[in-house]
């Protein structure tokens, strides 16, 4: 009781907020929390905190433009630990720091203050001219693009720092000397992205003219040997405990599961989880529209195992959100799933079955479904068409994880006694 009174009770700096720096943008602040589904408790945490935080700003004659990391890590450490502006006021680290998470975040949504960027000012040009390419020449999704510019930003900083980027002034001995930097803290993967995101760049700077056969050549090929490695797979008992493991008692545990029901049962990727939508389930005709690579949409039957998970999601487990994505997150703000959710969720369910060993991620289930298959006679082509690989190569690697074909296809030992 005494906590319900600490947060709800009216006090001065609740004006505050509606007669200091951030009294034009109050009304929309506090529509927005509620729309986001934010609980009525947190709701007035967060207008609390802004409240504290637009007295401050006015009392030390600061605007809503200078909100940033910074400016709220002062606000913390320098002012809250000696603030007398008014006992109600919130002082708990924690609590506060995270409403005002939320209120940089709304800022930033609303394109009130800057965005986040760990580019310096002189190398912003450069980075937007670069996506401008990657967008209206590569065609390359948002994600791919972010990686891109990601790697690009690095190479620039640890080329130029904070001054103006010159291509004119780069050499091989640039490119060598940030992988050698670098490549000791990347996995092959990682650093066969970073040549992927160079050689872009360094086409891209070609269509103006520039010289960059001596740049491409200093980029290292890394070794990749396709076919190297077998993939990991769980036994059908043991997909059976992780889908045992989630609570469908609660709403939560509804939808983890029937998200779990789409990786085990189809093989789906985890971002092909978050991409579904309520129209993709066609229930009259039980198929479900995927949404995959290369933004091809393609048609998969619904098994009456996930139908029923899905089902019972939609009745009990989701909440009501205007949003026509099928998964949505059930804390504020309402958002759509992302496979780092996912896999939370997934490496969460392996923990409480006893499985955190042998569980390596949500695409051991497509590893999973492909061996499944393989074991009960299905053609490498129909494992390819049910995954939707696009190059059959891809699909290969099931192979040799079939122990009854190869066996079929060995050769005696020399010398071995018939």
């Amino acid at each position: 009781m005494l906590r319900r009174a600490h947060w709800t009770r009216p006090y001065r700096n609740q004006d505050w907020l509606h007669r200091g720096a951030l009294a034009e943008l109050a009304e929309n602040y506090d529509g927005y929390l509620r729309s986001a589904g934010y609980k009525a408790e947190m709701v007035t945490r967060c207008l609390g905190a802004a409240a504290h935080l637009s007295h401050w700003l006015s009392q030390s004659h600061r605007c809503v433009s200078d909100i940033d990391e910074r400016l709220i890590e002062r606000f913390l450490a320098r002012h809250v630990p000696v603030c007398r502006c008014a006992r109600a006021c919130m002082r708990q680290d924690v609590p506060l720091r995270c409403a005002l998470k939320v209120l940089l975040g709304w800022l930033r949504h609303e394109q009130i203050v800057l965005p986040l960027s760990t580019a310096s000012d002189t190398m912003v040009p450069e980075l937007e001219a670069f996506e401008r390419y990657l967008v209206g020449v590569c065609g390359l999704a948002p994600s791919t693009r972010h990686l891109y510019l990601r790697h690009l930003r690095d190479f620039l900083n640890a080329c130029f720092g904070a001054q103006p980027p010159r291509f004119s002034v780069l050499t091989a001995r640039h490119v060598r000397r940030f992988i050698e930097q670098h490549g000791t803290q990347w996995q092959p993967t990682s650093l066969r992205s970073v040549g992927v995101a160079l050689r872009s760049y360094f086409r891209f700077k070609a269509l103006g003219g520039a010289a960059v056969d001596a740049l491409l050549a200093a980029i290292p090929q890394v070794p990749r040997w396709r076919l190297a490695s077998l993939p990991k797979t769980l036994s059908g008992a043991q997909i059976e405990r992780l889908l045992g493991a989630f609570d469908r008692t609660r709403s939560t545990g509804l939808r983890d599961y029937a998200v779990a029901r789409c990786l085990a049962d189809l093989g789906l990727r985890a971002i092909e989880v978050c991409r579904l939508r309520l129209e993709d389930v066609d229930w009259s005709e039980g198929t479900l529209a995927i949404l995959g690579k290369g933004r091809r949409v393609e048609r998969l039957p619904l098994p009456s195992s996930l139908g029923r998970a899905l089902a019972e999601y939609l009745c009990h487990g989701r909440p009501a959100d205007p949003s026509r994505l099928l998964f949505v997150r059930w804390r504020a703000p309402r958002a759509a799933l992302t496979p780092k959710t996912i896999g939370a969720a997934l490496h969460a369910a392996a923990r409480r079955c006893g499985l955190s060993e042998q569980f390596a991620g949500a695409r051991q289930f497509r590893h999973s479904v492909a061996s499944r298959l393989l074991q009960r006679g299905a053609s490498l082509k129909a494992i390819a068409d049910v995954l939707r690989h696009r190059s059959f190569d891809t699909t290969m690697i099931y192979a040799k994880v079939d122990l009854v074909a190869l066996k079929r296809v060995a050769l005696p030992w020399p010398g071995r006694l018939s």
